[in-house]
């Protein structure tokens, strides 16, 4: 039941990621070729036309095809001199765009690009998003990610957690800071966060143009397990899972006791996207005593049980709104199964009485513009 119950998300997911995206309309149509700010340092490909196009080149010798995948679409490369091949596609559309090739057959990666974690290390290209800068490094303050390691009671495992502390962290050594607690997808990792949503850069603008409180962020994966407990039984979003309970009898008060943390609910905020925005609900709504705040990006399409889910607390609208400071969900326009079921569960929380905020993301399917947008409209609401 957990299997196909596992099945039936991903496939629905699947279904939300556009096949192509339409250039916008205020690109550049002339100027000249640059590369990929996701190229390592000595890759000189991919690299991105003003008008939004993007050139791919690949060195394979001996190879008789190879096609470029991404955005949902396959591309043939023309084989040129010196074993290399080489295509030029329209604009995929904005944010990150995972990629790979496919030689003969066989799927690689990139070389020259830089590594993100997507189910698997992979290539990813960042293509620029005109009007759109903030999640672009900029000349503010910034502040620092920690990597910190820590014992876990309940997988009995040490484990690793990200941590960005704000700019002044280090130098207002006298205040204390809230937290919100955020979370990947299914896709992803503890790593994800940061290297592909960018969420330090993101609250580094946000905070330097006073739109966004100074907070601690803390990233962990969504992925925890007993040492009895099988490692793909699918059970990271469901009621008591061992994530939910590392995060609380492990992650906070690890948090609380190494950082200066303001600790207690009120200053403590939960998000997460895709799964991550599972683990949120189930976490969040039968925890009010833990948090205030509640942030969800691209909840998958489902069962949604408002009656005996959650331990019933969504029967309790007076509840949910004494209790929540925010209730704020996000999707992107064009992951259509996700976005129409959001507005469907969010008419019935109108209809009950719940309160709660939505964000749509323009043109925006499964994929990290539409979470980039999420925590930056979201950011800026808490505490």
């Amino acid at each position: 039941m957990i299997f196909k119950r596992i099945t039936n998300l991903l496939v629905s997911i699947l279904l939300c990621v556009p096949l192509f995206s339409q250039a916008p309309a205020n690109w550049k149509q002339d100027g000249e070729w640059k590369r990929a700010p996701t190229n390592i340092r000595t890759g000189e490909y991919p690299k991105i036309a003003d008008d939004g196009r993007l050139a791919f080149q690949y060195r394979a010798p001996n190879a008789k095809t190879v096609q470029l995948q991404i955005a949902g679409k396959k591309y043939d490369l023309d084989p040129g001199e010196g074993g290399l091949w080489s295509t030029i596609i329209p604009y995929p559309g904005p944010g990150m765009q995972f990629y790979a090739y496919i030689v003969d057959g066989i799927t690689v990666n990139d070389p020259s690009s830089e590594f993100f974690f997507n189910g698997s290390w992979r290539s990813a290209v960042e293509v620029p998003s005109p009007g759109e800068d903030f999640y672009l490094m900029k000349q503010v303050p910034h502040g620092q990610v920690r990597e910190f390691w820590f014992f876990s009671t309940i997988t009995q495992t040490y484990r690793l957690m990200y941590i960005y502390v704000p700019a002044e962290y280090e130098t207002n050594t006298t205040a204390r800071y809230p937290v919100l607690y955020l979370q990947h997808g299914g896709g992803e990792n503890e790593t994800s966060w940061i290297r592909a949503g960018r969420a330090n850069i993101i609250l580094d603008n946000l905070i330097a143009e006073k739109k966004a409180k100074p907070m601690i962020i803390v990233v962990n994966s969504g992925f925890a397990f007993k040492p009895d407990e099988s490692m793909d039984s699918g059970i990271e979003f469901l009621p008591g899972s061992s994530f939910e309970q590392m995060l609380l009898k492990d992650v906070i008060p690890t948090v609380d006791k190494n950082f200066r943390t303001i600790p207690d609910r009120e200053h403590r905020a939960l998000a997460g996207l895709s799964m991550g925005s599972l683990q949120t609900l189930q976490i969040g709504l039968t925890n009010l005593n833990m948090f205030a705040w509640l942030g969800v990006f691209s909840r998958p399409p489902g069962e949604f049980d408002t009656v005996n889910g959650f331990n019933g607390v969504l029967s309790n609208p007076a509840l949910v709104n004494s209790s929540l400071r925010l209730f704020w969900w996000g999707a992107g326009t064009t992951e259509v199964s996700i976005y129409n079921k959001s507005r469907e569960i969010l008419q019935g929380f109108k209809e009950n009485g719940i309160n709660h905020e939505f964000y749509e993301s323009p043109g925006t399917a499964h994929e990290w513009q539409t979470w980039r947008r999420c925590l930056n409209q979201f950011a800026q609401k808490l505490f």
